[in-house]
C-alpha cells in the first residue's frame, strides 16, 4: 500500500471514530435533556399541590381566627376561652414565614425557568434549580423549627389557660397542687407534647422530601453526569 493511500485510510478511520465520538456525546446530552426535562414536569407538579396545600393551610387559618376556636372551645367547655394576646405575635411570624418561604421557592424557581433554556443552557438552568432548592431547604428547615416553638409555646400556654379557668370556677379563685399533682402534670404534658413535636417534625421532613428532597439528587446526579461529558470533549 502505497503512503498516499494508507494516509487516506488513516483519515477516514479518523473521521469515522471522531463522527461515533460525536454522536455518542449529542446521545448523552439528549439523554440528560430529557432527564431534566422530566425532573422539572415533576417539581412543576409537586409545586402545584404545594400550593393547594398551602391555599387549605390559609383557609384554616383564616377560618379558626374568625370562628372555629370560638366555635370548638364553647362545644368542649362551654365557654369562649380568650387567645393569649402575647402568643398572637408568634403565631402571626410563623405563619407569615411558613408562607414567604414556599412563595420565594415558587417564584425564584419560575423565574429561573424563565431565564435559561433546557436545550441551550443545560448547565444553567440544573445550577439554578439546584441552588434554589438547597436555599429552600434551608428556608423550610427553619420555618419547621419555629412552628416546632410555636406549637410547644401555645401548647404550655394552654395548660396555663386551663388552670387559669379552673382556679376562676372556684370560688377562692385560688389552686392548691401538691408536689406529686404538679409532677403529674408535668409528665403528661410531656408525654403529650413530645409525641407530638416529634410527629409533626417527622411529617413535615417527610414531606419535603417526598415533594422536592429527592428530585435535588436527581439533579445532583445530572449535574455530575453532565460535567464529565464535557471533560471527554
Amino acid at each position: 500500500m502505497e503512503l498516499k493511500d494508507l494516509k487516506s485510510a488513516w483519515d477516514t478511520y479518523s473521521s469515522q471514530e471522531m463522527d461515533k465520538h460525536r454522536l455518542g456525546k449529542e446521545s448523552i446530552h439528549e439523554l440528560l435533556k430529557n432527564r431534566t426535562q422530566s425532573l422539572v414536569d415533576r417539581i412543576d407538579r409537586n409545586m402545584r399541590i404545594g400550593m393547594g396545600v398551602l391555599g387549605i393551610y390559609i383557609t384554616y387559618l383564616i377560618l379558626d381566627y374568625l370562628f372555629l376556636s370560638a366555635y370548638f372551645s364553647k362545644i368542649i367547655i362551654h365557654e369562649v376561652v380568650e387567645y393569649p394576646k402575647w402568643l398572637e405575635p408568634l403565631d402571626v411570624f410563623s405563619t407569615a414565614l411558613i408562607i414567604t418561604t414556599y412563595l420565594f421557592f415558587v417564584i425564584r424557581y419560575i423565574k429561573i425557568k424563565r431565564s435559561f433554556s433546557i436545550h441551550l443552557q443545560l448547565k444553567d438552568l440544573l445550577l439554578g434549580i439546584q441552588e434554589t432548592l438547597k436555599t429552600y431547604r434551608r428556608m423550610f428547615y427553619l420555618a419547621v423549627v419555629i412552628l416546632m416553638i410555636n406549637i410547644i409555646v401555645s401548647f404550655i400556654a394552654g395548660i396555663y389557660q386551663g388552670l387559669k379557668f379552673k382556679a376562676e370556677a372556684i370560688s377562692d379563685g385560688i389552686i392548691n397542687l401538691t408536689t406529686s399533682q404538679t409532677l403529674k402534670i408535668v409528665g403528661i404534658s410531656l408525654l403529650i407534647i413530645i409525641p407530638m413535636v416529634a410527629g409533626s417534625f417527622f411529617v413535615l421532613r417527610w414531606g419535603f422530601n417526598k415533594l422536592y428532597g429527592r428530585y435535588l439528587v436527581k439533579l445532583n446526579e445530572t449535574l455530575q453526569e453532565l460535567d464529565e461529558s464535557e471533560i471527554t470533549e
